[in-house]
């Protein structure tokens, strides 16, 4: 079947779903939701969404330019259910709706009156709450204001992480719960769109690094799990492993840990004691589940014998394991450190793949999807555009080819005192040419300007 048999398909099933929506969000408003009126909408509605979801994990409902994009494909045709389908998600500042495959009849209700009841100011404020409070796990929702919440998120997680270490280190047992609530609420911004999460990620506090590091660590191995088809729980699972995953660093003396050089040997043979220790801090701690003790444990092991602690005969670092050396190295490798320059993202993606290719130090399969997922340029490389402007390549967008950067050095070579944010998806209104793109990766290192500050 072509694509554009398969975009029609798409499109037909979408304007029978809009019908089906309207009807149930009419009968809703006259009739008890258990009146026959409204459950066999509702019931139409949920077949044309199976119909939807067919042979995928979610379905992605979009607004662009006032335009419904269903998985990519812009519904042009109009009628009275689509522009009503429009309407309530601007009226309600949705920009996008993401449906999952195990969607439950019974989540429907509860997300049509969110779509098209009377809300108040506080629930229409958080929308994802909303759904959330009412039982509706399937349905995550995109609005104009989701990156000031992932914001949110991210420094929430920096101050969690920040007070459960200290409880640690004083020997105060640790809320273990409410370091899985603020993974689980990154889980969610990532369900939702992972860009604006891995666009703070490359953010590096240098004078805090073991909390940032380990925030950042746990949204690039919850985003990698989520590319590589981790059920929710699992990925919660995950960013659990990477918040926690250097707990042990605790109990390495600081002068190794800030040492600007080279280590002794028996200063590396102390390094390497971490994941033991963080092993023997999290074992038995409520809420910390084996497997994630065990990611902790091995995120220094690897496939080949370089790693440690050294795996027994026959055995090797687990997949989730192996997930979290991918985010760790990646952001260890692209921050400022005593005794390191920083690489660029792209540069430090090509030197694992090289690491993994020549001694297989990390599992190939899974860095392919990293680097899947990061993009050719990604976030947080500086790039030169065919403008001859300098920009930071910001966040990607969903099913758009080409990302959002910040420009900051003009085409006569002047740093910006205000950068400014360009969509490298816009193109000419006649010749529909993009009005930039990308021509290569620039090193801007040597103009000692701090990126940080660009990406903020």
């Amino acid at each position: 079947m072509t694509s554009s048999s398969n975009d029609k398909i798409t499109s037909d099933i979408f304007i029978e779903m809009a019908k089906y929506l309207g009807g149930a969000l009419s009968g809703m408003k006259l009739y008890p939701n258990s009146h026959p009126s409204v459950t066999k909408q509702l019931g139409e509605l949920d077949g044309s969404l199976r119909r939807l979801l067919e042979n995928k994990n979610k379905l992605i409902l979009a607004l662009s330019r006032n335009i419904p994009v269903v998985d990519g494909v812009p519904i042009y045709e109009s009628n009275i259910h689509i522009n009503t389908f429009r309407n309530h998600l601007i009226d309600r500042g949705i920009e996008i709706i993401i449906i999952k495959s195990s969607l439950k009849k019974e989540e429907l209700v509860p997300f049509l009156y969110m779509l098209g009841g009377s809300l108040k100011e506080t629930e229409v404020a958080d929308l994802n709450r909303y759904l959330e409070s009412h039982h509706v796990k399937n349905i995550l929702i995109k609005d104009v204001i989701f990156n000031e919440r992932a914001r949110e998120a991210y420094f929430s997680a920096i101050d969690s992480v920040t007070k459960t270490l200290g409880d640690i280190h004083r020997g105060v047992a640790p809320n273990i719960y409410e370091s899985k609530r603020v993974v689980r609420s990154i889980v969610n911004s990532i369900l939702i769109d992972k860009n604006t999460l891995l666009s703070l990620s490359m953010i590096k506090n240098y004078n805090d690094y073991l909390y940032s590091h380990s925030v950042n660590v746990c949204i690039l191995a919850a985003s990698l799990a989520e590319e590589l088809g981790y059920s929710d729980d699992d990925i919660s699972e995950i960013g659990l492993g990477g918040l926690l995953h250097d707990v042990g660093k605790l109990k390495t003396p600081l002068d190794i840990l800030l040492k600007p050089g080279k280590l002794s040997d028996t200063e590396w043979e102390a390094m390497k004691q971490h994941p033991y220790f963080g092993f023997k801090i999290l074992s038995g701690l409520d809420g910390v589940s084996p497997k994630t003790v065990n990611m902790v444990y091995e995120h220094h092991m690897r496939p080949n014998p370089k790693g440690y602690p050294r795996p027994k005969e026959g055995a090797g670092p687990s997949p989730e394991s192996q997930i979290i050396a991918v985010a760790d190295t990646y952001d260890a490798s692209t921050t400022l450190r005593p005794y390191q320059d920083p690489l660029t993202p792209a540069d430090a993606i090509k030197r694992m793949k090289k690491m993994s290719r020549e001694t297989r130090d990390f599992n190939l399969d899974i860095l392919e999807t990293f680097a899947d997922m990061m993009g050719i340029y990604p976030i947080g490389t500086s790039v030169r555009l065919d403008t001859n402007e300098i920009a930071l390549v910001a966040r990607y967008f969903i099913q758009r080819p080409a990302p959002q950067v910040k420009v900051f050095i003009d085409r006569e070579g002047t740093l910006l005192p205000e950068p400014y944010e360009v969509d490298l998806n816009d193109t000419d209104a006649e010749s529909g040419i993009p009005l930039r793109s990308i021509v290569a990766e620039v090193d801007v290192n040597a103009r000692n300007i701090d990126l940080n500050q660009i990406l903020a």
